[in-house]
């Protein structure tokens, strides 16, 4: 089981959220969640220096085979040994950054980025003193296989971290802020944790009764990938543990793929204990395809 540290929740600061009920999806009618765009922010205090021969150059330390194109507002790079079918052709897969107008500052970012930041006690503060931003987008490798597509992005990602030195980096999909250096770090020396820049774990009150608190859980980011989020609600378990079996959760199918079946069983805290697994609509935006846990 992945360890991630203790205190991983402040009991003080959780979010209250509205549920509905939704019903299992039809056995007949199993959709899957598409791969999406992987979109990154980073995000500066001061007016970012943007050296895009530096950059190709960091690349290039990971993967020596790429054609750029530079412009004012973006930088293009094509990775001819990552092959992209489309419907009529064959591209290589592209990753660009994207890059408002230099002169103005600015950065957007929406309320939820502030909300669930358990890893990093400095996250809001830091991120709200950032002024300036650069986008980070995969455009053309959504039809890479996933893993092969996640190795890509974050050789890019942390490459262009390394030359930019941004302050604090927003992941669109695990919609959360993340500090630069411990995304390269961790990358350097522990890729089997692949995920810790693209996904989070969440969690909300869902009951206003303080004497039988109900919380739900999710993981929210594997449906980028075209993969299953999980989410699963509770009351009287512990929020750390649930938090590092969610992660575990994310793992094993990152590592194996869809495979969990609707209605299959899967263990939970205590060994030989079988949840029940469904597969449904989240519960909590944005609305995806999920594996919900019942804890029984």
């Amino acid at each position: 089981m992945l360890h991630l540290g203790m205190n991983l929740f402040n009991p003080f600061k959780k979010k209250n959220t509205t549920v509905e009920k939704i019903e299992p999806i039809a056995e007949d009618n199993q959709p899957h969640n598409l791969p999406e765009m992987l979109m990154t922010k980073l995000l500066f205090s001061g007016k970012p220096s943007l050296n895009a021969d530096q950059i190709l150059a960091e690349l290039k330390k990971h993967i020596p085979n790429i054609d750029h194109s530079f412009a004012v507002s973006s930088l293009i790079f094509s990775f001819p040994d990552y092959p992209v079918q489309l419907a009529d052709a064959t591209i290589p897969a592209q990753l660009n950054i994207l890059i408002p107008d230099r002169n103005e500052a600015g950065v957007g970012l929406p309320d939820t980025a502030f909300t669930q930041n358990w890893h990093w006690p400095e996250a809001n503060d830091i991120a709200k003193n950032c002024q300036y931003e650069i986008l980070i987008t995969d455009l053309m490798s959504r039809s890479l296989p996933y893993k092969t597509r996640v190795n890509l992005f974050m050789d890019f990602l942390t490459a262009v971290i390394r030359v930019t030195q941004p302050d604090s980096v927003y992941t669109f999909h695990g919609d959360k802020l993340l500090n630069p250096v411990a995304i390269t770090n961790l990358w350097d020396n522990d890729k089997t944790q692949a995920l810790y820049a693209l996904c989070n774990v969440r969690l909300f009150n869902v009951s206003n009764d303080p004497q039988n608190r109900e919380l739900l859980m999710d993981t929210i980011g594997m449906h980028a990938l075209g993969l299953p989020d999980f989410q699963i609600r509770f009351t009287g378990l512990n929020e750390n543990e649930m938090a590092n079996l969610m992660w575990t959760y994310a793992y094993h199918v990152y590592e194996y793929g869809d495979i969990i079946e609707d209605g299959e069983t899967i263990e939970g805290l205590t060994a030989g204990s079988k949840w029940k697994c469904v597969k449904q609509l989240s519960l909590v935006a944005p609305e995806r395809i999920v594996i919900n846990i019942i804890p029984r």
